[in-house]
């Protein structure tokens, strides 16, 4: 498993990107929108963050963008 940075430890605006990021994600697909996948947005949002070419797009931008790239179609 990847170690992350703990969330305590981002600024305000990385953890509004996240946030952002996480809930495009949930309302673009129903899955993550699940209890028992609420978790994965986040993680997905995370790691997005951590990649500079994915956090110089918005975050509902780049929610979209790994959508079409790996969600189901």
């Amino acid at each position: 498993m990847k170690h992350h940075e703990h969330l305590t430890e981002l600024e305000q605006d990385q953890l509004d990107w996240i946030s952002r990021f996480a809930d495009r994600l949930r309302l673009d697909d129903v899955r993550f929108a699940q209890e028992k996948h609420g978790l994965d947005a986040n993680e997905i949002a995370l790691c997005a963050w951590e990649q500079a070419a994915w956090r110089a797009m918005s975050p509902e931008e780049a929610a979209r963008r790994w959508l079409n790239e790996r969600g189901p179609h």
